[in-house]
């Protein structure tokens, strides 16, 4: 995991833990970006693996 998405450069961020908008999964990280039809907004790791499988 890249250092920008852990420890103390993330908890800078307001509102980095909460609830995956995609699968609805709680109290977990929202820093991995997602640009779509609706906008861009933060997913967690998992939703953002599966996104982005080749």
């Amino acid at each position: 995991m890249a250092k920008s998405k852990r420890g103390k450069v993330i908890k800078a961020e307001g509102n980095w833990r909460g609830t995956c908008p995609v699968c609805g999964r709680t109290r977990v990280k929202i820093v991995w970006p997602e640009s779509g039809v609706r906008g861009a907004r933060k997913i967690c790791k998992a939703c953002y693996a599966r996104a982005h499988r080749p």
